[in-house]
C-alpha cells in the first residue's frame, strides 16, 4: 500500500507542468511579439506615455496613470 501511494505521488510530481505567463513584448518597433516570460514573472506590464511605449514581463508591477498591469496570457 505504501509503495502504491509513493508511486502515485511521484507520478503526480513528474506530470505537473509549470505554466509560464505569455506576454506581448517589444522587439524593435513591434510591440505585438508574443513571448514566454521567465518563471518568476507574474505580470505583463504596459507603459504608455508620450515619450515611451513598452511591454515587458515583470515579477512585480504597480499600476498607475501610464502603467497597466495584468496577470493572464497575452493580456494588455
Amino acid at each position: 500500500m505504501k509503495l502504491l501511494l509513493c508511486t502515485l505521488i511521484l507520478g503526480l510530481l513528474c506530470c505537473t507542468t509549470v505554466h509560464t505567463l505569455r506576454c506581448y513584448t517589444c522587439v524593435d518597433d513591434n510591440c505585438k511579439t508574443e513571448s514566454d516570460c521567465p518563471a518568476d514573472s507574474n505580470f505583463c506590464k504596459t507603459v504608455s506615455t508620450a515619450q515611451e511605449f513598452s511591454r515587458t514581463c515583470e515579477e512585480f508591477c504597480v499600476p498607475g496613470i501610464n502603467t497597466y498591469c495584468c496577470m493572464s496570457d497575452l493580456c494588455g
